[in-house]
């Protein structure tokens, strides 16, 4: 059961890889975990590569990512990207058009389907896509 506090980190860690010639090899890789606080993000990263890790290992960063969503209708393509989406609503107040943006993270193989993906999920004419970019996000690790 999701619980509402929670929030997506990005999640940076070191390790030591195989590459396909057997040698070992640090890399740098970026992740994003659901979870409530930042002591609990690294626990989760840490759990969830632990079949992976095979020597080093280091949480290099963790911050708070803004994205509101996972958009994640085609599991499998290995790519994320991150899609900025303005809305316009009316202040019932001042009667003025007030324009609003969020960010969701969208799993998808190319560009121009992250953004059909996008607009499918929305399905609002009320909202633009400000702006759409390719991230280094491996994986996310949602809760279930």
């Amino acid at each position: 059961m999701k619980n509402t506090v929670n929030k997506y980190f990005e999640v940076k860690v070191k390790m030591q890889k195989t590459q396909e010639d057997g040698t070992q090899k640090k890399v740098s890789e970026q992740y994003v975990v659901e979870a409530a606080t930042f002591g609990e993000a690294e626990r989760r990263i840490t759990e969830c590569l632990k079949p992976y890790i095979e020597g080093e290992f280091d949480v290099t960063d963790i911050k708070i990512a803004g994205y509101v969503q996972i958009i994640n209708t085609n599991q499998d393509a290995d790519k994320f990207f991150k899609a900025k989406v303005s809305f316009v609503t009316l202040d019932e107040t001042t009667g003025k058009e007030k324009k609003t943006s969020e960010l969701y993270l969208v799993q998808s193989d190319t560009l121009e389907s992250a953004e059909s993906d996008v607009k499918s999920f929305l399905n609002d004419g009320n909202t633009a896509i400000s702006s759409i970019s390719e991230t280094v996000i491996l994986d996310v690790f949602q809760l279930d």
